[in-house]
């Protein structure tokens, strides 16, 4: 609760130096309950919604892949996608000539995409076009990292 609280914070200083002292096991654990919370409704709706006619070992198939393939692939897809941008975060923080090294950012990108998530999947849950969910997602993220990259000094 306190990652949450903090990563609300972002971009101040103080929550971001906070967040930076935590562990790498705990911000991916941070990653995966975030996730979790935003993906119920997908989980739900995915169970709820498989058709009535199945066999019942094609029903647990069903249920398998929606319980068990599904959260994985979202997690290995958000750890690759942090560890992409975050990468990105890297060129930039060179660009702007800032002390930075990828273990930092990588931590900063995943407690920085607290709120471009929930933006997007709301937009998403509501109907929102996919553009506009794209920009949701990349306009809030790319000013965040910005801004916490430019909170650290520059090389002498």
């Amino acid at each position: 609760m306190e990652s949450l609280k903090l990563s609300l914070r972002l971009p101040r200083k103080d929550a971001l130096f906070q967040l930076n002292r935590k562990g790498i096991t705990s911000t991916i654990g941070y990653l995966f309950v975030l996730l979790l919370v935003l993906f119920i409704p997908n989980i739900y709706n995915a169970i709820t919604t498989f058709e009535r006619e199945l066999t019942e070992v094609s029903r647990g198939l069903y249920m398998a892949q929606a319980l068990v393939f599904y959260p994985l692939l979202i997690i290995f897809l958000i750890i690759a996608g942090v560890s992409i941008l975050a990468g990105g975060g890297l060129f930039l923080s060179k660009l702007l000539k800032r002390k930075l090294r990828y273990q930092q950012l990588w931590k900063m990108t995943a407690y920085a995409l607290t709120l471009p998530l929930t933006f997007s999947t709301v937009s998403t849950y509501i109907g929102v076009s996919e553009y506009v969910t794209v920009l949701l997602f990349f306009v809030p993220i790319s000013y965040l990292l910005y801004k916490m990259i430019t909170v650290y000094p520059k090389r002498s």
